[in-house]
């Protein structure tokens, strides 16, 4: 299998790459640092049995960039564009283009890849989980016809498959989901483990929504600019945990009001803003009292409470046990 991409972005205006989606039976971990003409960021892809998932962090100086790509192989892959867009235009007009943009997923089998790949932010944050025909027909017990018809036949026959033409928004059970593969911190065949049950885990939800037909309540579609936005809140929770906020403070600093403020935020994180808020303080606030040691009067501050029985109730609400357990 061989891949060629064709772009500025890279130093000989080609990038050459055999077996590029390699699979092996153990899980083999690869990081990869990318600064070349104006686009720097991180590469992470770790290889499991029949499944490669991808990681792409990366800022680009210019807001508009493309790369020509082509590979002799197919392939079957669930992509998530968590900050950015992504956009594939095929050569061949009478194949589909495939635009999936901030906040969105899509799922595809393209059994020839020869076109375009254009990209229009300068900040691109991916997820991409590549799969074999073999693992999904193993996990399906050889009847893929049975959990997938369409995509079955598209295999079979060797066309391409999109499972939706307008790319979808990613529910708050995809979100959580995501968080905790980009997040897991264990290590070996542990790892190895947890990131294959995370992955049948996305697949189950996955085919549940088609074998359903969609009758279930769609989220209501958010524009890459509010999308943004709701991204932006999280980084201010995240890092000014310890303020006290308000929602109409919130509001005015990223720019949306309180009323798409507390409707965005819920859809993609599945909790109010004040829920999440509290949860980073006494993950915080944990931390403190395990690694730190320090006492609960002064991890009570620390996290932004200025009274230690309020800071106890919202810890218990959240863990189910009392800070002083810790301590013990």
């Amino acid at each position: 299998m061989k891949s060629q991409l064709r772009s500025e972005i890279y130093e000989d205006g080609v990038l050459l790459i055999d077996n590029p989606i390699p699979f092996s039976e153990t899980l083999i971990e690869e990081r990869k640092e990318h600064n070349f003409n104006g686009i720097k960021g991180v590469l992470t892809s770790i290889t499991l049995n029949g499944v490669q998932l991808e990681f792409k962090d990366v800022t680009i100086a210019k807001d508009f960039y493309s790369v020509a790509v082509e590979h002799d192989f197919s392939f079957i892959k669930l992509h998530f564009e968590i900050e950015g867009d992504n956009e594939y235009c095929p050569d061949n007009k009478k194949e589909k283009r495939i635009y999936i943009p901030q906040g969105h997923y899509n799922f595809f089998y393209l059994p020839v890849i020869k076109g375009n790949l254009n990209f229009r932010t300068q900040k691109r944050k991916t997820v991409e989980i590549s799969f074999t025909t073999d693992y999904l027909q193993q996990l399906f017990h050889s009847n893929l016809k049975e959990a997938i018809p369409l995509l079955a036949e598209a295999i079979e026959k060797k066309t391409a498959f999109l499972m939706w033409d307008k790319s979808r928004v990613i529910s708050p059970q995809l979100q959580k989901i995501i968080t905790e593969i980009t997040g897991c911190t264990y290590s070996g065949v542990i790892k190895k483990a947890f990131l294959e049950s995370k992955v049948v885990e996305i697949i189950s939800y996955l085919f549940t929504i088609i074998n359903e037909n969609e009758n279930k309540e769609e989220l209501a579609e958010l524009s890459p600019y509010d999308y943004s936005k709701i991204i932006e809140l999280e980084t201010i929770l995240k890092s000014r945990f310890r303020e006290n906020h308000s929602l109409s403070g919130l509001a005015a600093n990223i720019g949306l009001n309180t009323f798409k403020l507390k409707k965005y935020f819920k859809q993609i994180y599945g909790v109010s803003v004040f829920a999440y808020l509290t949860t980073i303080r006494m993950e915080y606030a944990k931390k403190l009292i395990v690694e730190k040691g320090f006492a609960i009067a002064v991890v009570s501050e620390e996290v932004g409470y200025k009274n230690p029985q309020h800071f106890t109730v919202a810890f218990k609400k959240t863990f189910g046990y009392l800070p002083s357990k810790l301590k013990k």
